[in-house]
């Protein structure tokens, strides 16, 4: 159903109001009336009207006090006011023109052209307020799209950024200054590889119970929403968010799609470091291996090579001894060979040690294939 339009229509006389009500009727307005600048005003408090036609000679506030009244509230400047007068000095339409009135007609009044001017200026009117109402549309999409430019930078800086940290600390840090840029406060935590949550915020360690709320909200979904809070779960890590705006649905649901791209970001530099820690554990355990390696064979060399000197020494002085003990010629091959057997046995002793460090040189190329 077409709504019909109002139109009030203020004068003193009431035959002028009746023959506005017959005119009206016939072009299917819907017409009020008032016969005071004081009743217009206490009837425009209770209704809404899409035009005001008004005589300028009124008992008490007269026309242009009534028009500037409207003008100057803003729940009805944009009520289109006509003025009907005899009036007709430039003087006067000027006046009526600063005000803000749209149209000065003069009496007599000629109806079918005064139904005319008020076809015409509600007509223009009505186009007016969708040309407001699509430029009002035009100004939010461009202040959103500021907005989510704006918003798409700190994206982008984070990502930039990001990929230097080499701790966690460093990497909490980028997150706290882009989140700010946000209008946001979070803390951040990371767990290990032994599931092990360290967390941090921008004043140093997190509670107790923020951390443990934090950590059994990853058996929940994604987004995990209570109150004025958000906390955000991936499987190495948590973001809660602190003050998330509730109240404003078109910023909630753009942050909340910010903060998912944000997080892909951070779960790929904590995958990272996480990485990277393990390797140089390994590195670590690599280099102590090979460390305790090298010294056991250096010792094992060392200790190879007395043992060798010794025995040399100990047949060079059993020979000696037997020159001076005179014993005779059986006895001393008999006991230079239990010493030659010995020697052997040692020699064996010997080659098998070399064998060992053959294969611990073995084991140290292979950790470190490994590692590399």
């Amino acid at each position: 159903m077409i709504k019909k339009e109002t139109i009030l229509a203020v004068d003193k006389n009431e035959d002028i109001l009746a023959l506005y009500r017959q005119h009206a009727k016939e072009q299917g307005y819907k017409t009020i009336f008032a016969h005071s600048a004081e009743e217009a005003l206490t009837m425009l408090e209770q209704v809404t009207v899409d035009l005001v036609i008004s005589e300028v000679l009124l008992p008490e506030l007269d026309g242009y006090e009534l028009c500037r009244q409207l003008k100057a509230n803003p729940q009805t400047s944009k009520i289109p006011f006509v003025f009907v007068s005899e009036m007709t000095e430039l003087e006067e339409l000027i006046v009526g023109y600063s005000l803000g009135a749209d149209e000065y007609i003069t009496k007599p009044v000629v109806y079918d052209q005064f139904i005319l001017k008020i076809k015409h200026i509600l007509r223009v009117n009505k186009k007016n307020e969708e040309v407001q109402q699509q430029l009002d549309n035009y100004y939010k999409t461009a202040m959103q799209a500021m907005t989510y430019s704006s918003e798409i930078g700190i994206i982008l800086e984070f990502y930039k950024v990001c990929i230097s940290a080499r701790s966690f600390r460093e990497l909490a840090n980028y997150i706290f200054m882009s989140v700010k840029q946000l209008d946001l406060k979070c803390s951040f935590q990371i767990y290990d590889n032994n599931n092990k949550p360290t967390g941090f915020s921008e004043q140093g360690e997190l509670p107790p119970l923020e951390m443990e709320i934090m950590s059994l909200a990853r058996g929940q979904s994604r987004f995990y929403d209570f109150g004025v809070r958000t906390i955000v779960s991936y499987e190495k890590f948590s973001l809660l968010i602190k003050n998330m705006p509730i109240d404003d649905a078109d910023k909630y649901g753009r942050l909340k799609d910010i903060l998912g791209t944000l997080c892909d970001a951070i779960g790929s530099r904590v995958d990272y470091i996480l990485a990277n820690d393990s390797l140089m554990q390994k590195q670590e355990v690599v280099e102590m291996v090979s460390t305790t390696m090298m010294d056991i064979d250096s010792s094992f060399s060392v200790l190879q090579k007395e043992n060798v000197a010794a025995l040399e020494d100990m047949m060079e002085n059993m020979e000696e001894a037997l020159l001076v003990l005179g014993l005779a010629e059986h006895q001393e091959d008999s006991i230079l060979k239990i010493s030659r057997a010995c020697l052997t046995r040692i020699n064996n002793a010997f080659y098998k040690g070399v064998e060992i460090n053959t294969k611990l040189d073995e084991l140290h190329k292979q950790l470190v294939t490994i590692i590399d």
